[in-house]
């Protein structure tokens, strides 16, 4: 697919450059958001596009059209070569024809691309109307929404690299908020999947209203010390809030409070973590990283230890390793470095295990303000949040809005047990619920 279009850039570019390499994407999407069972929103997206980077003496260029003609392929690599020109970049890149990874990668549905329009649009009309009729206490449904998308993406190079990859998936999620008496509560729950026959919208709303009306009527908390737990979908977004720290680029800009630590231990010998590019059915698993470099499973930190960070070809360079293929860029970007399918291992114990291990201690369901309230630089955070008062194992009630402060690597020290419930949310960041020994609490 696009073979001749490539050709064409090779051809316009021998004499011109001292390497190139080409990357395609093509995107389709689909999304819809109901509200009272009307269309609130409704977006299709079709696009596509040609990105360039050059090495000229040593220097790197990039340019990148959305208009498919020979005039602008041309075009192209004489801007990519008139930045390489301009650069004050010293870091020095090469391309090579990097091997492709030996298994299968079950990525695409085929049966997913069929499903129909109206099929989609109806699963979300169900959410919100399944979501009213389980509780009285239901008065809005602000989110009901179910999206899906295709890619394909293609990358070669002058080395001889010709790498060329399909993918899909699709998601739901629906947000119920209630009410009792002055206290409203919103709970929202959520799926991924290439199999649509998984996707239940009956069990999602009801899901959803459970964890809206759980909340209700809560309780204050006196402002100090607690046992924690991070239930597995908190403790992923604590994970996406933080994961830019194990990024090698950052690491050597000195913009990552990991910096100086490879080979020490900053967390518990619990805490193993992973950044797998080629888990199993996973929503960002590839056989290869926007460089063509073959993707991989990175441990980070095993055993409390940390053992990596995530690299590029050129930063990989720096360091004298190698790249941990988490090379990432779109068609009209630079070359930067991002996760792939990020997770915290699951432990052994059973979720109750976690309950049990103190006489109090609270449970966190909900948080707010991670971009605001989290520093990724320092690794300080103070969020709001919800949750639940478990005395002996027991829920004894849910409580008002409080704020959770600490720091993300005295978290994975103060690790004290890991449970067996993992799940993966939206943006591939995977954990299991984790029980933290103390984090300051303010009610």
């Amino acid at each position: 697919m696009y073979k001749k279009e490539f050709e064409i850039i090779f051809g316009y570019a021998k004499n011109k450059v001292d390497d190139i390499e080409i990357l395609f994407s093509a995107n389709k999407s689909f999304s819809t958001k109901i509200n009272e069972q009307l269309i609130e929103a409704f977006n299709y997206a079709d696009s596509k596009g040609i990105g360039v980077r050059v090495i000229k003496d040593g220097k790197v260029g990039y340019a990148y059209t959305e208009k498919f003609d020979e005039e602008t392929f041309g075009m192209i690599v004489d801007e990519a070569v008139a930045n390489a020109k301009c650069s004050e970049d010293d870091e020095i890149e090469v391309m090579e024809n990097y091997p492709s990874v030996d298994k299968k990668l079950n990525i695409y549905s085929e049966e997913l691309d069929k499903v129909d329009v109206k099929e989609k649009i109806q699963f979300a009309k169900d959410m919100e109307k399944f979501a009213k009729a389980t509780d009285n206490r239901v008065f809005n449904v602000p989110f009901a929404q179910f999206g899906n998308g295709t890619t394909y993406s293609r990358i070669e190079n002058s080395k001889g690299l010709c790498k060329e990859e399909k993918q899909n998936f699709a998601y739901a999620y629906v947000g119920a908020l209630s009410q009792e008496n002055d206290d409203k509560r919103v709970g929202v729950e959520f799926i991924i999947g290439r199999d649509f026959s998984k996707f239940k919208a009956k069990e999602l709303a009801e899901k959803s209203v459970k964890k809206s009306t759980a909340l209700l009527g809560g309780e204050s908390i006196k402002s100090g010390s607690f046992p924690v737990i991070f239930n597995n979908e908190m403790m992923a977004t604590m994970l996406s809030t933080f994961s830019g720290i194990f990024s090698a680029k950052s690491v050597q800009e000195g913009r990552s409070l990991l910096k100086g630590k490879l080979g020490q231990f900053i967390a518990n010998e619990k805490v193993t973590i992973k950044d797998d590019g080629l888990y199993p059915e996973g929503f960002s698993t590839s056989a290869f990283d926007s460089e063509g470099y073959p993707s991989q499973t990175t441990i980070l930190i095993l055993n409390g230890r940390l053992r990596s960070y995530l690299h590029s070809t050129i930063t990989a360079r720096k360091d004298g390793v190698n790249s941990t293929g988490n090379g990432s860029r779109n068609y009209k970007n630079t070359l930067g470095i991002s996760h792939t399918n990020f997770y915290l291992e699951k432990g052994q114990h059973k979720e109750t295990d976690l309950y049990n291990k103190y006489d109090r201690v609270i449970e966190i369901v909900a948080m707010q303000g991670m971009h605001s309230g989290a520093n990724v630089i320092s690794g300080d955070f103070s969020l709001s949040a919800e949750g639940f008062l478990y005395e002996n194992g027991k829920r004894k009630y849910s409580l008002k809005p409080f704020t959770i402060s600490g720091n993300i690597l005295q978290l994975f020290k103060d690790v004290d047990m890991i449970a067996d419930n993992f799940i993966f949310d939206m943006s591939s960041m995977g954990s299991a619920s984790v029980l933290v020994k103390q984090l300051a609490i303010s009610g």
